[in-house]
Parts: C-alpha cells; structure tokens; sequence
C-alpha cells in the first residue's frame, strides 16, 4: 500500500512530465478505478484543462484543474502513474499499457496514465481537497505538522504508538512499513502505550518520523538506496537486525504484522 513517501515520489513525478499540458480526449480502459462518475462525466470535468499543481494529504494526491476542480488520486495497492509518448500504428508503447485504468492525452503526443494492476486504485472529482479530507474524516498530513503539534497529539493518545502512527484519524500518510522504520529507528516497541512516553519522547519521536519519511522520499522508495541503518532493506523474519546483528521478528501490532528486533525494541 503506498505511504506519504510513495505519494510524494507520485507527486513530484507528475509536477516534472504532466503539469502545464492541455487535456484533449480521455480513455477510460477500466470504470472499477472511478468514484461518484462515469467515464463520460470524467472526460466532461477535465477534456480542454490543464493540471496546475498539485497537493499530497498523507495517502492522497490531488491535481488541480483550470475549472478550479481538483481529481483526487488514491493509489491504494499495486498503482502508479505514467507518462508516456503515444504510440504510433500498432505500436505499444509498454508492457503495463493493458493495467492502465485511466489515461489522459495532451496536446503535446504524451499522455499521463493512471495505471492500477490489480484495480484497486481510486479516482474523483472533486471541488475542495480540505473539504474531502474533512469529509473523509482525514488527519493532517504526518509532514505538514509542527513538533508541538504533533506532541500535543501523542499525548492525546492511549494506543500503542504503532496504532497512533497508522491511524489515519489523527495523523495521514503513515502506514505498515514506515511505522516499523520509525519505531525501529526509535528503538520504541509497537505496543508501548503513546502517551507515556511524555514529552521528550513525543518530540523525539517527532524528529524520528520527519527524518524516517524525508530519507525514504530522498531515495525515491526504493529499498536499496536507503541507509544502511534502515529496518526497511532488512524487513523480513529472521534477517539480522541492521544494528546489533539480532535476528529480526514478526509480530502482531495494531492488528498488522510488524517486524522487529527484539534487543533493540523490548516488550514495554
């Protein structure tokens, strides 16, 4: 499932290749991917516009419109964008052409695709992104936070600090794999109770999970270009932990498997 990370690597990828560029016709190879429209009423809402900018909300991407309306992206599992010359003749332009749900081709020969492989990917229009978070019951977006405001949240908060992190009531963007990274680097366990690691440990805390989220989007999520001293290359059962050579576990955390080193992260 794509993170806050994943979506900013989305985010940047689309300001660099389809911002600017007028929409003329859009193709809607799969409806499974469109919420509250039909393929017509998308064509409709964006055909002869262009995407201004756009704006992350943890998991969610939005994209700007001429009209002054907005598509909401959600990527969920398996989704991405793409951007791409159109083919000519019979050519194909790649192999993930036929997992394409949506594409929308610009004046200029390119199109940008959203492309979901197991068509769980969302897309809408809509007229607010606040208003849709607000309706969506949203937390703010886990980077957009102060440190006094992130505190204040934690210590708002009796659940387990993995629960707190993932709950995208109080806090978006964060979800089962950076959870563990933030908490490994924290050498935190999952079930440690969040509102009793006081202040100190919020704000740490705080300085862990900005730092966790910026290192992952530097090195574009891709595993191996991460720290050595990152959970995330390492996360799987058995493997040593990349800190003290322990072997790494999986448990049960929040209701989700979540994987540890149990020397560095002790039961609370």
């Amino acid at each position: 499932m794509p993170e806050l990370p994943d979506v900013e690597v989305f985010k940047r990828y689309i300001d660099a290749t389809s911002l600017k560029k007028k929409i003329v016709r859009v193709e809607v190879p799969d409806s499974k991917v469109l919420v509250d429209c039909s393929a017509g009423e998308l064509a409709d809402a964006v055909r002869d516009n262009s995407l201004l900018g756009t704006r992350r909300w943890g998991k969610h991407l939005f994209a700007e419109l001429d009209s002054g309306n907005w598509l909401a992206l959600h990527f969920r599992m398996t989704s991405y964008p793409r951007y791409f010359k159109m083919p000519e003749g019979d050519e194909e332009d790649s192999r993930d052409a036929r997992y394409d749900a949506v594409r929308f081709f610009f004046d200029n020969d390119y199109a940008f695709a959203f492309n979901s492989r197991r068509k769980l990917g969302r897309i809408q229009v809509i007229d607010d992104p606040d208003r849709f978070a607000e309706e969506h019951d949203l937390g703010p977006d886990a980077l957009s936070l102060s440190e006094d405001q992130f505190a204040e949240l934690a210590a708002g908060s009796r659940a387990g600090v993995k629960s707190m992190l993932m709950n995208q009531k109080l806090l978006s963007g964060i979800g089962n794999e950076y959870s563990d990274e933030i908490l490994f680097q924290a050498k935190l366990h999952p079930e440690k109770k969040t509102n009793r690691l006081h202040e100190a440990g919020h704000r740490k805390l705080y300085r862990i999970m900005n730092e966790v989220l910026e290192e992952a989007i530097n090195a574009k999520v891709d595993p191996e270009k991460m720290p050595d001293h990152f959970l995330t290359p390492n996360r799987q059962e058995g493997k040593p932990c990349p800190r003290c050579g322990s072997a790494l576990e999986k448990i049960t955390a929040a209701g989700r498997s979540a994987y540890i080193c149990p020397s560095c992260q002790p039961e609370p």
